[in-house]
């Protein structure tokens, strides 16, 4: 069995060189070129790896970086804020920050990555066109991923079980395509910011609101919110569309009625919003307000 790993570590690394890639063995290496881990590495006190250049590309091959929840020691550290940084296939568990991409590191991209038991949030990012695809962020004490910047992008991805929100996105344009948000603390998906874009994704069985946005323009599309404790699906601002979306069984906070929580809302608005929505079961017997929604 040793040969075996010795055979498999060698291939690994040979693969990653012929790409051009620098080795990731130790514990808070410093990488100024693309790279890639050789195994699951322990970093207590210490972060798993330093992101010391722009435009490079850290792939972990499917190993797993894990912390022992030390305070401002993370996962992937991009503190220096690095712009053009890619993040990819593998697991980042038990540090303060899964991935810490800050300040103003604009175009990371995150992919196939597991954030999970980290002490603050999974994945943070505060940067402009921040991309985020089939990953998994959980059980982290804080948020499972929050961004803060302009065009944020989160597809195919799940945050689940976190202390505070699932999918928290601060900034214009972002969107939000094909994930899901179950069993966080508080809300499930919450986004801040104009011209939000919402579709096909699941928000369900979360302590707070299920999906809810701030802004004006925003789309909510083809979505489900179920089993929240407070309202589903939520828009503050103007001009909002709300279209093919359910909403069932919000608003039943800890199990109990206090015919108080809706279906579908929106509100802070003089243009009033647009769409039809299925409805049903949601503690407000009104359903949608205004009722037109459903």
């Amino acid at each position: 069995m040793a040969i075996l790993a010795a055979l498999v570590s060698t291939t690994v690394a040979a693969q990653g060189q012929a790409g051009g890639g620098t080795p990731i063995t130790t514990c808070g290496q410093v990488v100024t070129t693309s790279a890639f881990l050789t195994q699951d590495l322990y970093c207590p006190g210490s972060h798993g790896m330093v992101v010391g250049a722009s435009e490079i590309t850290i792939d972990l091959k499917g190993f797993t970086l894990r912390g022992d929840r030390s305070p401002l020691y993370n996962g992937v550290d991009d503190s220096s804020g690095f712009d053009g940084v890619s993040i990819k296939n593998g697991v980042v568990r038990n540090f303060y920050f899964g991935v810490d991409a800050f300040p103003d590191a604009d175009g990371v991209s995150v992919s196939n990555l597991v954030a999970s038991g980290n002490r603050a949030n999974g994945i943070y990012v505060a940067g402009a066109s921040t991309k985020i695809g089939s990953s998994t962020s959980s059980e982290n004490s804080v948020n499972g991923i929050y961004v803060a910047g302009t065009g944020a992008k989160i597809q195919s991805s799940t945050a689940s079980a976190n202390g505070v929100v699932g999918i928290f996105l601060v900034g214009s344009s972002a969107s939000v395509n094909s994930s899901t948000a179950v069993g966080n603390r508080d809300g499930g998906i919450s986004v801040q910011g104009d011209a939000a874009r919402i579709q096909s994704s699941t928000a369900s069985g979360n302590g707070l609101d299920g999906i809810v946005v701030f802004g004006n323009s925003a789309s909510v599309k083809s979505s489900t919110a179920s089993g929240n404790d407070g309202f589903g699906i939520g828009v503050s601002g103007e001009g909002s569309q709300f279209k093919a979306n359910r909403a069932e069984a919000n608003g039943f906070a800890g199990g109990a009625s206090d015919l108080a929580g809706l279906g579908i809302v929106a509100a802070g608005y003089s243009t009033e919003p647009s769409g039809a929505n299925v409805a049903r079961g949601n503690d407000d017997p009104a359903e949608c307000d205004p009722a037109f929604l459903c």
